[in-house]
């Protein structure tokens, strides 16, 4: 079976992390190529449908589709230049990120694409060519497909990322790095100082004292995805379980809701990478007395810590609030 064999030395696994915010464009990416295929139904059957309905009634959402998926085919490639290696939030400033990419980078992995002939291939053509015309096309389907499609998904997106990232951070809490690259779902395994992964094809990737970032990635499925090109700075961005999505979007029972409630479970799981109460009661989808109220029995249960901070409180996970989240 071929497999991708990411390299490290000790200096790379000191350096990789665990991304614990949403990605924007790796999602956007992933589930643009969602919509080419039908894998993975039990997940995103009922999104899918959505999506084909807003679809249906949106000429604008329509032309952002036929845009996606012509720039990011669901294959063995696609470009690395949509999915930029820094920090960014908000889709205005992954798109401006996007649209920044050097003419010669712009060229080469866009003339990697090999389309059908025909408008695709012309529009693609104008592309690789950095023509304002084209660029403004891809930042506005970039836009429109994100607020119509990904925006309104986000909290359950957060949540089932955080539930699947639990188990991560535990691992990391004992065993560091280590624990963390063996605890990335079944299509990888590690055996020290090599981390397999189940691949398209088979490759070698060298990290050289670089480090990896880990990217848990809601609409991803079939297997971890590395970037084309081994010189930019290395990631993974691999699937979340499918119970943690399941979970997330509230189509199965779990223990966890079951004791603590359908609110205080949610919240419990956006914490991880740490949040105010604002941006709680926004993904939660309640008012900020009620989040205040529920992280007050969390933390008393000692679940959660609140950083108080001039004007806005910031809660945190617990090590016990780890545990239990995890299941462990």
């Amino acid at each position: 079976m071929p497999q991708l064999r990411v390299h490290f030395t000790d200096r790379d696994i000191a350096r990789t992390r665990l991304k614990l915010e949403p990605d924007l464009m790796w999602e956007i990416v992933s589930s643009a190529q969602i919509l080419q295929h039908r894998d993975g139904d039990l997940s995103f059957g009922p999104w899918r449908r959505h999506v084909r309905e807003l679809a249906a009634r949106d000429p604008d959402l329509r032309t952002a589709l036929h845009t996606l998926v012509t720039v990011a085919p669901h294959a063995t490639y696609f470009p690395d230049l949509l999915t930029p290696s820094a920090d960014l939030s908000g889709i205005d400033e992954c798109a401006d990120a996007v649209l920044s990419t050097p003419p010669r980078r712009l060229r080469e992995e866009i003339g990697r694409i090999r389309p059908a002939a025909g408008a695709d291939a012309c529009w693609l053509d104008e592309l690789a060519r950095g023509r304002p015309t084209a660029l403004l096309q891809l930042r506005h389907a970039l836009r429109v497909y994100f607020r119509s499609v990904i925006e309104p998904h986000l909290p359950v997106i957060e949540e089932g990322r955080c539930t699947d990232v639990a188990a991560g951070v535990q691992q990391y809490l004992h065993r560091g790095p280590e624990g963390l690259l063996g605890a990335l779902g079944p299509a990888t395994r590690w055996d020290p100082p090599v981390l397999s992964v189940r691949y398209p094809h088979d490759r070698d990737l060298y990290l050289r004292g670089r480090g990896l970032v880990l990217i848990p990635c809601y609409f991803a499925v079939h297997h971890p995805v590395a970037l084309a090109d081994p010189e930019l700075p290395p990631v993974l961005a691999f699937p979340i379980r499918t119970g943690s999505r399941l979970l997330a979007g509230g189509r199965v029972g779990g223990s966890l809701t079951a004791l603590l409630g359908t609110t205080r479970a949610s919240i419990l799981r956006l914490v991880i990478a740490g949040s105010t109460t604002t941006a709680l009661a926004k993904m939660v989808g309640v008012a900020p007395a009620t989040v205040s109220h529920h992280t007050g029995v969390l933390r008393e249960a000692g679940l959660i810590a609140t950083e108080r901070e001039e004007n806005y409180a910031r809660h945190l996970i617990t090590p016990l609030g780890l545990r239990v989240l995890s299941g462990t």
